[in-house]
């Protein structure tokens, strides 16, 4: 069995920090907004927006507009959400 290391390596990054592995748990529970996101996490928008894109290159997350604001919910992708459940619940495990 040959590994695709690069996007493995690419998911792992993007969960491997605090504030994305927080709003990978926020939109576990529901679709958001960067501005929602934004006010929820206490962070500035750019920053919000800088973790959402790091997250929707790894394939973790979806962006889809809906009318003027652009929504965010995690990714369709069955990996990908085997991926997202199994360090969310490590995360819980481990408070």
């Amino acid at each position: 069995m040959v590994l695709a290391a690069d996007p493995i390596v690419d998911s792992l990054r993007a969960v491997g920090e605090p504030t994305r592995l927080r709003v990978l748990g926020l939109l576990a529970v529901e679709e958001l907004s960067v501005m929602e996101l934004s006010r929820i996490l206490d962070q500035s928008q750019p920053r919000v927006s800088r973790h959402l894109k790091l997250l929707a290159d790894a394939g973790l997350i979806e962006r889809f507009p809906d009318g003027a604001r652009v929504f965010y919910r995690l990714s369709s992708d069955p990996r990908a959400r085997r991926l997202i459940d199994t360090v969310l619940d490590l995360a819980e495990d481990a408070e």
